[in-house]
């Protein structure tokens, strides 16, 4: 007993420790202890629950951090609402233009590459009608004018009061859209044009098919013809698209509700397949430069070359410039003869059109969306 008592003294001597302090140390519990040696303050669960805070749970902000942090995430919420907001209009737009054409060229394709067993010119004309109608409804439903067609876009910022500033992101929205839309066609078709040309794409011959993207005019018809087919079949489309649109003008005795949409849809459909039937053999009736040309540079890229642009004596500037100038026309005729609506022109009210113009050109007035009354193909 004394060597172990003498033992212990001279340990306590060696830590320099007393034995009270001794006492103290064995009542805590060897797990306080880290391998390193430094005390680890441990809580009853009672107790942590009851006083957490920033030592107990380093994972914890304070009040203030946790504001901020919301706030930034409130920022960044809006920031994406805002941004979609923003892009929803001419996405809309690009995707009601890829709808017209996925149908319309699809049932070209379909056609020609079953030798026209499944499919012929009527079926042709009414999937580029149906195209028309679903691509419209798909438009508006997603906040856009549902025009498809630089040409009316165009008329609409000359004659009812269309933003200028839209129609370079309108125009790239449907060029980008019928592109689209050819590519997917191309996509969807490639091996079945692959075994109906043998991997030779071809713009002229026997086994064409650069037909299916874009429009290409018959042999026989000189450079006049061709530009006066597209400049007539987009007078007669300028006036059934505003045939359908000022049914809803408040100056007739009757008005066609706005939300009848569906009904404008499906006229403007019908109307595509009317010109389609009677005018759409010579040139293939584009009577849309987006409908045309966006297929067209697919085409290129898709292994046909230069050919679809120069074939034909250049023809790919027809389908570009003619609709344009044959929708003003149609538009200065329509107002002329019949328009009596709300959007006053250079036809119908010289004054009052130079003041909107000024407007709406040098910005010191926004016209409201919903004084833009014009919609169509």
């Amino acid at each position: 007993m004394v060597l172990e008592k003498a033992s212990a003294s001279n340990g306590l001597a060696g830590t320099g420790m007393s034995s009270t302090e001794e006492s103290n140390c064995s009542s805590t519990p060897a797990s306080d202890f880290s391998l390193k040696g430094q005390y680890k303050h441990v809580q009853s669960p009672a107790r942590m629950v009851e006083h957490e805070d920033f030592l107990t749970r380093p994972d914890i902000l304070d009040e203030g951090e946790i504001e901020a942090e919301e706030r930034r995430r409130r920022i960044k919420v809006s920031q994406y609402i805002q941004f979609r907001r923003d892009i929803r209009e001419p996405l809309s737009e690009m995707l009601g233009s890829a709808l017209l054409i996925i149908i319309g060229d699809g049932a070209v394709a379909q056609a020609l590459l079953s030798n026209y067993q499944m499919g012929n010119e009527i079926t042709i004309n009414l999937c580029f009608g149906f195209g028309l109608t679903m691509g419209y409804l798909t438009a508006i439903a997603g906040g856009a004018a549902g025009h498809l067609n630089p040409a009316i876009t165009l008329t609409n910022c000359i004659f009812r009061g269309f933003p200028w500033w839209k129609l370079p992101i309108y125009v790239l929205a449907q060029v980008v859209g019928c592109g689209v839309g050819a590519a997917c066609v191309f996509g969807i078709y490639r091996n079945a044009i692959t075994a109906y040309d043998g991997g030779q794409r071809q713009v002229t011959g026997p086994l064409r098919t650069a037909g299916i993207y874009c429009t290409y005019p018959v042999s026989f018809l000189d450079l006049p013809g061709r530009a006066m087919q597209e400049f007539f079949a987009t007078i007669v489309l300028v006036f059934f698209v505003n045939a359908v649109a000022c049914q809803s003008s408040p100056r007739l005795p009757y008005k066609l509700p706005l939300e009848w949409n569906l009904v404008r849809g499906l006229v403007l459909g019908l109307s595509l397949y009317g010109i389609g039937a009677s005018l759409g053999w010579q040139t293939g009736y584009a009577i849309n430069p987006a409908r045309d040309f966006g297929p067209r540079l697919v085409s290129y890229m898709a292994g046909y070359g230069r050919e679809v642009f120069t074939t034909a004596g250049y023809y790919f500037w027809i389908p570009i410039v003619m609709p344009c100038v044959g929708a003003i026309t149609g538009q200065l005729l329509f107002d002329f003869i019949v328009y009596e609506g709300e959007h006053d022109n250079f036809v119908t009210n010289p004054v009052v059109a130079v003041k909107r113009l000024k407007e709406n050109v040098v910005g010191s007035k926004k016209r409201p969306e919903t004084d833009i009354e014009m919609r169509g193909y």
